[in-house]
């Protein structure tokens, strides 16, 4: 029976805060995983519907608290306080992050254990994509919690009160979960009935997990494993480019669409726009420039016009980030020619180029041989324009130490406002092991404390 019709079915659920103990058709108890393979099968696509909706929120909270985003007209004044910086605990966007950040985890933990109980039932190679499936998302959503919050968890299945640990042990955590991922799958290739029935279309799985095993390989600062990893997704062709599909926009819009405006509404800061270099042409793809906004504070805004539409499809990763993150291992590693080089294939990138529909800068190429902090700079400069809407800029001021502080509008932020998310009230409650939030820093430019 094919199940992808179900894809992002709880993905309507918008901004609204979890609760981790509502019943869902697409989440069947551990029982019913661990005694039906049907029920497993429709868990993998439950799966992949959660993890359409904690990646939004993530992504949603991040570019609000860095300069991506801010509040449109009638939000809610917590929507303008967290791009001015401010998230006090209980907020709903850091509850948001944190609840549906662990949903997707724990149905990735069920998955895993529905295909060792029920392996006998499976062939090999759909028990293999499902367990690929489940490793790689719970591997990129703890990713997303290892972003936002100072301490996570990262042992939660079963767990009456999961420990908290820091990303010196999260981390390889979730590298291991991708080399997992990748282990199955080199072991035994997806069969046809996962990937045509199970695996939402316009996902390339392998991709994906390559991808991400780049992505954080960067963050632990392992070049040669970042190099590697990147030079194994695919550069050109359909399956460059994953993407989460939404068959029924009127019941579970892409989630930008779901946030265009009303009480959670967010837009593109216009600054985002008017900062690139002349001639870049990345806006085309993401903004409308007809359609300008006054925020709720005054920001001033570009409508979007990739996610405009709610049928639109929402990019699980933007291809050139992996060649961004070989540009940026090549000149950590001394080898500057090949960096730019890598760098120029992005700056130029121009309509029509790969056969992939993605943000195309069409500029020229450097002049000159640049040294290796120009390199460095002019990789994140890339970054901030490809990238918009995936939550990664976060990061990416904390690993350049350009924390700033909050921005109190109509000052406009140039970078990330504040280092962590507060823990979630909820867990908290519930926890003896949450620990207090984690003091911000108080001069700036600034690092973080991980």
């Amino acid at each position: 029976m094919r199940m992808t019709r179900y894809l992002v079915a709880f993905a309507a659920a918008g901004l609204a805060a979890c609760n981790l103990d509502l019943r869902n058709p697409n989440s069947p108890t551990e029982g019913e995983v661990t005694t039906s393979a049907d029920a497993t099968i429709g868990l993998a696509t439950g799966l992949q519907g959660r993890f359409a909706q904690s990646y939004g929120n993530f992504a949603y909270m991040a570019g609000l608290v860095n300069d991506e985003f801010a509040s449109t007209t009638a939000a809610l004044i917590s929507i303008s306080d967290a791009e001015q910086g401010s998230v006090p605990r209980g907020t709903g966007i850091a509850e948001n992050v944190f609840n549906s950040v662990y949903r997707t985890v724990r149905t990735a933990d069920e998955l895993l254990a529905g295909s060792d109980a029920l392996a006998a039932q499976f062939d090999a190679g759909t028990r293999s994509g499902l367990r690929a499936l489940a490793y790689a998302l719970k591997a990129e959503s703890l990713g997303e919690a290892l972003q936002s919050y100072q301490k996570i968890p990262i042992k939660t299945f079963g767990e009456i009160a999961p420990v908290y640990v820091a990303r010196a042990e999260a981390l390889p955590y979730i590298r291991a979960l991708l080399d997992s991922a990748a282990d199955e799958i080199t072991a035994t290739a997806p069969s046809a009935l996962f990937n045509s029935s199970i695996l939402t279309p316009g996902v390339s799985l392998p991709n994906t997990i390559q991808l991400f095993r780049a992505r954080y390989a960067r963050m632990a600062n392992d070049d040669a494993g970042a190099l590697a990893a990147s030079n194994l997704v695919a550069r050109s062709g359909a399956a460059a480019l994953s993407v989460l599909t939404f068959p029924a926009p009127a019941v579970s819009p892409n989630f930008y669409a779901n946030v265009t405006g009303g009480t959670n509404g967010i837009a593109p800061r216009r600054q985002w726009r008017l900062s690139m270099t002349g001639g870049d042409q990345r806006f085309t793809y993401f903004v409308d420039v007809t359609k300008p906004q006054t925020g709720r504070v005054g920001a001033l805004l570009d409508s979007w016009l990739r996610y405009s539409n709610p049928s639109n499809p929402l990019p699980v990763y933007f291809p050139d980030e992996a060649l961004l993150i070989k540009a940026e291992a090549l000149a950590n590693t001394a080898q500057l020619a090949a960096s730019q080089a890598v760098l120029d294939s992005v700056r130029t990138d121009c309509t029509g180029n790969r056969g992939i529909d993605d943000p195309k800068a069409c500029l020229a190429p450097l002049v000159g041989a640049l040294t290796q902090p120009q390199l460095i700079a002019e990789i994140y400069n890339q970054r901030r324009y490809e990238l918009l809407g995936t939550g990664l800029r976060w990061e990416d001021s904390r690993r350049r130490s350009l924390i700033r502080g909050a921005v109190a509008a109509p000052g406009v932020p140039v970078d990330g406002q504040r280092c962590w998310l507060p823990y979630a009230i909820g867990d908290a409650n519930a926890n003896p092991n949450v620990p207090a939030d984690p003091a911000e820093p108080t001069t700036f430019p600034s690092g973080c404390t991980y």
